[in-house]
């Protein structure tokens, strides 16, 4: 899902206010507990969206915005500016220029950190907290982990900055036909997981699991599910080196070099074989689903099994992907106030129960799991509750302003290991030198 930036953020970097740590519990503030009964007439202006929803989710996204634009004055025109990398380059370029659109995708947390950082975001709390916004019952119907991740510490207070739209969290993808055959039930750990690729291994012709190594599969999950985590607090130090975390480098090691129970592929290239039957297991987003199901041979479907990560001695932990919504202070102000209601359109029920069935990302309100259009769909089919029901354990990527740096390091390490090129000790050592010093501005 998420590929390395060029390093550009030195563009970026042209202010001191930074957020003193990243994503917290959001607690309403007093002024969205007090808000007005009654808004300002909404502005008859035309503002401008940068995206990175490609293919049939692109096409999904603009009928929503022609369904905006239908019933307000307010006016939506779109760009798909290519992938979540590249409209990042073409946001820190229009930065740069001083030409930003009024509001953009942004991939996670540590891209909108970036943006805060150079000091170009208008916080979305202005708007949560206004006559437009919503009170601090209404915000609990959103579930609290999409809100946590897009919730920074500014200048000591809990603040909204960014606002969710199209998420997801990585899961365990399961052949279930070959799980039959080699009698093995679906893991719910990584020990049972190792021990079930070995029993589809011995008793099948299957390729047991199939994956694209990355920071986020596995490394990242069974780190959490540990007790550890990748960066300090407060984002100034690695702390990954630690038993935890090369356990979680051997692991992957074990199944590749030891097992010979993985195979290591590149991109989406695993998708192919699981989606034509010769694959038991791979890790992906809950959005993969559709491109699973649309690649498999018409006379040779399955049913694709879906499950939680495997657990570790401190429960089950996943990550948190998709993008969310930022708004720009460069832009007037009434044109701001327009990004905001539409935004706030997009998470109204309706929207976020339509967009999550349209494109397989999750409904963000708790009120849109019981709505009857989505309720439907889930009693047809129980696979669309699997990700809900993660969420709880959901964990966002770290909303420092130097993961875009960070992540490729992390990547690095992560192949070294599973090419046998480094040890799981050596390879943990080498990257945790590397972050401390992107950490440190080296």
């Amino acid at each position: 899902m998420r590929a390395p930036v060029l390093v550009v953020l030195i563009a970026l970097l042209l202010s001191s206010c930074a957020p003193a740590s990243g994503p917290a519990t959001t607690q309403p503030s007093a002024a969205s507990q007090t808000i007005a009964a009654t808004a300002a007439p909404e502005p008859a202006v035309t503002i401008s969206l940068w995206d990175g929803q490609s293919g049939v989710l692109g096409d999904r996204l603009r009928e929503l915005i022609t369904k905006f634009n239908s019933t307000h004055k307010i006016q939506v025109t779109e760009t798909f500016q290519g992938t979540y990398d590249q409209l990042y380059q073409k946001v820190v370029s229009a930065i740069q220029a001083n030409t930003v659109p009024d509001l953009a995708q942004v991939s996670g947390p540590p891209q909108t950190a970036a943006y805060w950082k150079a000091n170009v975001l208008t916080p979305v709390q202005q708007f949560v907290d206004s006559p437009d916004g919503f009170t601090a019952e209404q915000l609990k119907d959103f579930v609290p982990a999409l809100l946590d991740e897009n919730t920074f510490s500014v200048t000591g207070k809990k603040t909204l900055v960014s606002w969710p739209f199209s998420k997801s969290v990585a899961l365990l993808y399961y052949n279930p036909d070959i799980l039959q055959k080699a009698g093995v039930s679906v893991p719910k750990t990584w020990d049972e997981l190792r021990s079930a690729l070995k029993t589809v291994k011995a008793k099948t012709d299957a390729t047991p699991f199939a994956w694209t190594p990355d920071v986020y599969y596995f490394f990242l999950p069974y780190l959490w599910s540990q007790g550890g985590d990748v960066l300090s607090s407060d984002y100034s130090k690695a702390t990954f080196n630690t038993p935890e975390g090369v356990a979680a480098l051997q692991y992957q090691a074990d199944l590749v070099l030891t097992d010979k129970t993985a195979q290591v592929t590149s991109g989406f290239d695993w998708q192919n074989p699981f989606a034509q039957g010769k694959v038991a297991f791979a890790v992906s987003t809950s959005v993969s689903r559709p491109f699973i199901e649309q690649a498999m041979p018409k006379d040779q479907t399955f049913k694709v099994g879906m499950a939680p990560l495997p657990a570790g001695p401190k429960g089950p932990s996943t990550d948190l992907f998709g993008n969310n919504l930022v708004i720009f202070n460069k832009v007037a102000a009434d044109h701001q106030r327009a990004a905001w209601i539409f935004m706030k359109w997009l998470t109204d029920v309706d929207q976020t129960v339509a967009w999550s069935l349209a494109s397989g990302y999750m409904p963000l309100r708790v009120s849109a799991q019981n709505a009857p259009a989505f309720k439907a769909e889930a009693d047809k089919d129980p696979r669309l509750l699997v990700a809900l029901a993660a969420l709880k354990d959901a964990h966002g990527i770290p909303g420092a302003a130097d993961w875009q740096k960070i992540q490729p390091v992390m990547g690095d390490m992560v192949t070294s290991v599973v090419t046998g090129k480094a040890t799981a000790k050596d390879a943990i050592g080498t990257a945790e030198k590397k972050v401390n010093d992107i950490l440190a501005g080296y």
